[in-house]
């Protein structure tokens, strides 16, 4: 008998307290507003008897958003990241899951300044790559010109793995 592993259920408590570090409110902000395509998959909780509860793409999904909000951006520029490492109409679960999928445990972010201008100003030529640290001393020097963020995605997601682990029992690649 084959035994199958257990898919958990994770309540918004989870993903606040133990899992990701974000906040309730800016969750229920995120959810509410659907922003970056952030839901609770499993129960959306629309009536009070109703809880929101997450599947384990949400909780990486929001702990990637999360760690580009706690970086400084907002808005838009969010926005351009995740379809930066997807494509066009992304959402943070589709982004969290091409960089757990992908080589790296890096976001390098550069932003062309923009130049004064009588027009109205075109969005910032901005370019997103997943690098590994080795990596990161040469594109530093390389795009000296430009604004640079660098997000380190690899340690805050085997962080939320490793309290996975602990909380729920699982082993693995979080995805398959």
């Amino acid at each position: 008998m084959k035994s199958t592993e257990i898919v958990p259920i994770i309540e918004v408590s989870d993903v606040c307290e133990r899992l990701v570090g974000i906040t309730p409110v800016h969750l229920q902000n995120f959810v509410q507003r659907g922003s970056y395509g952030i839901r609770s998959s499993v129960s959306p909780g629309k009536v009070r008897s109703h809880r929101r509860l997450f599947s384990l793409e949400d909780v990486y999904g929001i702990a990637l958003v999360w760690l580009l909000f706690e970086g400084g951006l907002r808005g838009d520029p969010i926005a351009r990241i995740l379809n930066g490492i997807v494509g066009k109409k992304a959402t943070a679960n589709r982004a969290a899951q091409e960089l757990i999928e992908g080589e790296g445990d890096y976001l390098f972010i550069t932003r062309a300044p923009r130049q004064p201008s009588k027009s109205p100003p075109d969005k910032p030529d901005q370019r997103v790559q997943i690098c590994t640290e080795e990596e990161l001393g040469p594109l530093l020097e390389h795009f000296s010109g430009a604004v640079i963020v660098v997000v380190p995605f690899g340690p805050k997601f085997a962080d939320v793995h490793e309290r996975l682990e602990m909380l729920f029992g699982l082993t693995g690649d979080p995805f398959l």
